[in-house]
């Protein structure tokens, strides 16, 4: 083996320090092991405590995978939330028209229930990127315009076919992909988890396709020259249009996906108070991942960090402040993301 050689292994480590990805690991671990020191009643470490985190983290990594591709490529958006709460009722009213007896809910329905949302949010991104490369409006004008519009629509929607703000949707078989659970051995921690498998089987296939689309194909670098620059992006004969559709209505489409599972969790479709301030969760864990809000930087791998991160903290906060944890919340993420845009700035810049 050469010298050359011998030197680049030993160097490897060295050059990991600089990615991204390794300092978001090393937080983590840095932020959980502090969370467990403080924790006086050590319910960090409890089973019900890492069953929480895995599934809250699996659901935020869903939606914040979504906005990571829309910053990527230069835009932003802000009606996650209103996405999800908008999908919600759309999955629940569907079910109840096409089967009111929540108990004779068979699979079928729950396909055509499931699609329609599916297709609501996709008709949903493919208005935002209208708005966008039609009408020339501001990311940020377009997507606060759904979020405002999107709860007062879903709201509307349940009134007029059921007289509810709320619509629900106790079928069993519907609530199964929230509550089916496999038992996870752990024997040498001393327990088991069960594991909630729909939603991260859904998380971990989003971010294994994501990831592929964004890394290995022409489409994915497509979408991080847009978002770098993208008049050079359509000088050079890149579609721009097209990409700005593909991002929308794919971050619209996951924002979908997750506002059917949550219908699951819940058991109803609910436009007033479901997933309010969902928006800026992805947006947080996105930045916080390494994306740049200028765009043409970050990765999936990296917002799955980040998603893994604010779990922590969000959840660490209540864990070590027994009291009014709520109080400090919202300063302590503030800041978090503060200093990631800041750290991703200056890494921008050197």
């Amino acid at each position: 083996m050469s010298v050359g050689s011998q030197l680049g292994k030993i160097a490897l480590p060295w050059r990991l320090l600089g990615r991204t990805e390794f300092g978001l690991l090393l937080a983590n671990v840095v932020v959980y092991s502090a969370v467990v020191v403080l924790d006086k009643q050590h319910n960090f470490l409890s089973p019900l405590s890492l069953q929480l985190l895995l599934f809250e983290a699996s659901m935020l990594g869903i939606f914040a995978i979504g906005s990571a591709v829309v910053i990527i490529s230069g835009g932003i958006d802000l009606s996650v939330g209103a996405v999800i709460a908008f999908s919600s009722v759309v999955c629940a009213s569907v079910m109840k028209l096409l089967c009111p007896e929540a108990e004779a809910v068979g699979t079928g329905v729950i396909a055509v229930a499931v699609g329609a949302s599916l297709a609501a949010g996709l008709v949903i991104g493919m208005v935002h990127a209208a708005l966008i490369t039609r009408l020339g409006l501001p990311p940020f004008v377009a997507t606060l315009g759904t979020l405002i519009g999107l709860r007062g629509a879903g709201r509307l929607l349940a009134q007029q076919l059921f007289g509810s703000d709320k619509v629900p949707a106790p079928a069993p078989r519907f609530r199964s992909l929230y509550n089916s659970t496999f038992h996870l051995d752990l024997s040498a921690m001393g327990f088991g988890l069960s594991v909630r498998w729909v939603p991260l089987l859904v998380f971990l296939g989003v971010a294994l396709g994501v990831g592929f689309l964004m890394r290995r194909t022409v489409v994915g670098r497509h979408l991080y020259a847009l978002g770098g620059n993208e008049e050079a992006a359509r000088l050079s004969g890149i579609h721009t249009g097209r990409l700005k559709l593909l991002a929308y209505c794919l971050g619209a489409l996951l924002s979908s996906l997750a506002g059917i599972l949550y219908a699951a969790r819940e058991g109803q479709g609910n436009s007033q108070t479901m997933a309010v301030g969902y928006e800026l969760s992805a947006i947080a864990a996105a930045v916080v991942g390494g994306c740049s809000l200028r765009g043409g930087l970050g990765t999936v791998g990296g917002t799955v960090l980040g998603v893994v991160f604010l779990t922590l903290v969000v959840n660490g906060i209540a864990m070590v402040i027994k009291i009014d944890s709520s109080l400090y919340e919202g300063i302590i993420v503030g800041v978090v993301v503060i200093l990631a845009v800041a750290v991703n700035r200056w890494r921008a810049e050197s």
